[in-house]
């Protein structure tokens, strides 16, 4: 981050200074973790749903904090003068992000879609190479957004910023916020229908990231997926489409298994290997190879940089524990997400079971019991031999499972994950792969240390190798 001044943060905000600051001090960061502070920063307390940092507005201060926000109703025995009163300190963090993303003229890419933002923002952190400023993890949100904007500095060259949403107008706001030269639209499926309603809902919410974009900018869409050709019709600025059809603009076709992930022909010529898990990476891969085309990379260079692409934490990373191979998919999940990860654990070579841990999915609101029901037909019929449901929705998973014939002996449910994590129904075997995905809410990586744990223990050795890197 560049320093900004004192004076900067009160224009932005529209704040109140609580007392007189001496001159217009410089303030070198902006954090919102009292825990972690770099010495000088402007602290800014969020108020959640749990719980208020307006408590640890002191501790901030000791702990090397220069400045701080805080809400107008926030009580204090005693107020610093290096305190900037708002009215919200949520949305003045994003008024502040908005303000210091005009001091830069460089490119600014926005993702959104039902699946693959942060796999697709992963990417372009490789592809796109150094003096690039991506989202950590997931910060897609009110918070995540404008904290990624502000690790921008005067060597940067471009920002890449993942914008989700659970509820109708959140992309309109952070669209508004990062405001983007380049939108790029994954996909759009049943997911956070419990906030947005229907598909449809979905549709014209990830919609708004491409009705922000300025005139001169650029809208990369999948036109490989239906509503996302709806969206084009309205696009307003240059389009770019990408897709496995030769009617996309950027495509690859005849997508293949390689021994560590997939691999397309990008316009039916030039060879593409990913080291990542999934067939479904293949739209994901070009995605980012024509936000890098558009930035004026050649086609090698994002060849050679996909190449060295690792999948971030939680989806489908690989690693194996002794004989046994476990791939980790458990981030987040919505109907089309689980079905691509099944299928692609059911066409994998395995040496030995293929095991399915499947939790719940989330915030499908009324069509949950329907989308958990086709679930339960889709891992029967991908001829899997283990399923393991975990959660109060997945129930219904495994009495479809069982329904289409799927053996008894061969199928377990838990209620929740404390259930799950006390009873191992299935032991891991030499040559097993064992896939887990749910919605994060279940925490179902709990469950994959539980696993991983009874394997080493059980093989004697622990040889871990992340896909496409070596084996201890």
């Amino acid at each position: 981050m560049e320093p900004i001044r004192f004076s900067d943060v009160v224009r932005a905000t529209g704040g109140e200074p609580a007392g007189t600051v001496d001159g217009d001090p410089l303030i070198p960061a902006i954090t919102t973790d009292s825990r972690h502070v770099p010495p000088g920063a402007l602290f800014v307390p969020i108020r959640g749903k749990r719980h208020d940092a307006h408590e640890f507005v002191e501790k901030a201060f000791l702990n090397g904090a220069g400045f701080s926000l805080a809400a107008w109703d926030a009580a204090f025995a005693r107020m610093p003068a290096n305190v900037i009163r708002v009215k919200d300190t949520t949305r003045a963090l994003g008024d502040l992000a908005r303000w210091y993303r005009s001091r830069f003229d460089i490119p600014v890419i926005g993702i959104t879609g039902s699946c693959g933002k942060t796999t697709v923002k992963e990417m372009l952190r490789v592809v796109l190479g150094e003096d690039v400023v991506a989202s950590p993890a997931s910060y897609n949100n009110d918070i995540g957004v404008p904290l990624t904007l502000l690790q921008m500095d005067r060597t940067t060259r471009a920002c890449v910023v993942e914008i989700g949403t659970n509820a109708p107008g959140e992309i309109e706001y952070l669209t508004g916020i990062a405001r983007p030269t380049v939108g790029v639209l994954t996909n759009v499926e049943a997911a956070h229908l419990e906030g947005l309603g229907t598909v449809r809902g979905v549709m014209e919410e990830k919609a708004a990231l491409l009705r922000g974009l300025p005139a001169d900018g650029v809208a990369i869409v999948n036109a490989d997926n239906y509503y996302c050709r709806e969206v084009m019709e309205d696009v307003d600025c240059h389009l770019v489409t990408f897709g496995t059809w030769e009617d996309s603009d950027v495509y690859g076709v005849e997508p293949f298994a390689t021994a560590n992930g997939v691999g397309f022909y990008l316009y039916d010529r030039m060879r593409f290997e990913l080291p990542a898990l999934g067939a479904h990476n293949v739209a994901n891969a070009l995605a980012a190879v024509a936000t890098g085309l558009w930035l004026n990379l050649s086609p090698d260079a994002v060849c050679d940089a996909l190449g060295r692409y690792e999948a971030p934490p939680m989806r489908m990373s690989r690693e194996v524990v002794g004989d046994v191979v476990l791939v980790n998919d458990a981030y987040n999940a919505n109907p089309r997400s689980m079905e691509a990860a099944i299928r692609e654990l059911a066409s994998r070579p395995s040496e030995g079971r293929r095991v399915a841990v499947l939790g719940d999915m989330l915030e499908l609101g009324e069509s949950s019991l329907q989308h958990h029901e086709a679930l339960g037909r889709k891992a029967a019929n991908a001829g899997l031999d283990c399923l393991w449901a975990v959660g109060p929705h997945a129930e219904v998973v495994v009495r479809e499972a069982l329904r289409l014939g799927l053996p008894e002996e061969n199928v377990a449910w838990h209620a929740s994950t404390e259930e799950a994590l006390e009873d191992l129904p299935f032991e891991p075997q030499p040559g097993d792969t064992w896939l887990f995905k749910a919605s994060r809410g279940l925490a179902l990586e709990r469950v994959v240390e539980r696993v991983r744990r009874h394997a080493h223990e059980t093989s004697g050795a622990y040889t871990v190798g992340r896909l496409g890197g070596p084996r201890a």
